[in-house]
């Protein structure tokens, strides 16, 4: 099956898609970050920011898959560690609502895997989300992740606090499930379909 999407570095033409994103309240609700509007020139100075390799730091824009090759997201690691080999992964924000079928953030998922495992050959990526973000932690559990614990009422957002999960990978289990090829879009389908009606049976709170 061909790729939904493409991964790039920024470029000038993504300011006004950054500019609407940073500026959508609802979507920046279930990110971990604090919400504050962006002026246009925050987010020219965002994307200038998020160009190039960077020694503890890496941005991707998502676009499309075509000559385009048109902004729809981006994604990025934070905390790289050269030293400890392992790196956290900061944001998956697909803001085109077209890209918002989970397809796109399965690609997303697994383009990190291969960079952190497979290019920087490190032992181990991490993420965090909020407990009521039910579609990261779908993922997270989806994607063979560990639930490392919980962070409890760590994070004040939408008015209240907010419990944060913790979860990693390692780089021996990416691997192995690589090999068994339960990194298949179908087996992945599958394995979040059956994690959400766990937790609607068993819902936050």
């Amino acid at each position: 099956m061909a790729q939904t999407v493409l991964f790039r570095d920024f470029e000038e033409r993504d300011v006004d898609f950054i500019y609407r994103c940073k500026n959508d309240e609802k979507l920046n609700r279930l990110t971990v970050g604090q919400y504050h509007p962006f002026t246009y020139e925050e987010a020219v100075n965002w994307v200038h920011g998020c160009m190039g390799e960077h020694k503890s730091f890496r941005f991707w824009a998502v676009c499309t898959n075509d000559d385009e090759k048109r902004i729809v997201g981006w994604i990025s690691l934070s905390k790289i560690d050269s030293i400890n080999k392992s790196a956290c992964m900061h944001s998956v924000l697909i803001g085109d609502e077209k890209y918002r079928d989970g397809l796109t953030w399965i690609e997303c998922v697994l383009f990190l895997y291969e960079y952190v495992f497979e290019v920087l050959d490190y032992n181990r990526i991490y993420g965090l989300c909020l407990e009521d973000q039910t579609a990261s932690r779908s993922m997270a559990i989806a994607m063979f992740e560990t639930i490392e614990g919980v962070a409890r009422q760590s994070v004040y957002k939408n008015n209240k606090f907010n419990n944060v999960i913790y979860s990693s990978l390692l780089k021996e289990e990416y691997f192995q499930h690589k090999q068994n090829g339960e990194y298949k879009l179908k087996k992945i389908i599958s394995r979040i379909i059956k994690t959400n009606t766990e937790f609607k049976k068993h819902p936050v709170g």
